[in-house]
């Protein structure tokens, strides 16, 4: 999903990428986000609503029971890019997530990233032959966040 500059600001906090995270997968409500999440239920809906506001979320379902009314949120995307945000030119995709992991799961990243490197490399031997090829410096960086971190 194409975001501003303001849409950025407001899906760089952890929290929020978690919500973004888990409301792409099912619709809840921020209460059901809330438990799932061990946080504040009234913190989860301060960030579901700023979510909403910058069009980042959307109601995806009203319920109601006995006269109780719930909203089910859900995310728009998974993955967001900037186009104003400016590259040197020779870079020709950038992609990047926040994202909770366990150092289990970042080993495991880790590895899959190396994987992946070794079969692109093969997969450029392979085709050498077929395709026109251009040189090409691929990196990979996971980089420790503070999850107190405020927004930006």
């Amino acid at each position: 999903m194409e975001i501003n500059w303001e849409q950025q600001k407001a899906i760089s906090n952890p929290l929020r990428s978690r919500l973004i995270a888990l409301l792409y997968e099912q619709p809840m409500t921020p209460k059901q986000a809330a438990d799932l999440l061990g946080k504040n239920p009234g913190t989860v809906y301060y960030h579901i609503q700023q979510l909403v506001k910058h069009d980042i979320l959307e109601v995806d379902s009203v319920n109601t029971d006995k006269g109780i009314i719930e909203k089910y949120y859900r995310s728009k995307a998974i993955s967001f890019i900037n186009p104003e945000q400016e590259f040197p030119p020779e870079h020709v995709d950038r992609r990047m997530t926040n994202v909770y992991l366990s150092q289990k799961l970042v080993s495991q990243l880790s590895k899959d990233m190396e994987d992946l490197f070794y079969k692109y490399g093969h997969l450029s031997y392979k085709e050498k032959e077929n395709e026109e090829q251009l040189p090409y410096s691929v990196e990979f960086l996971i980089r420790k966040q503070n999850e107190n971190e405020k927004e930006k």
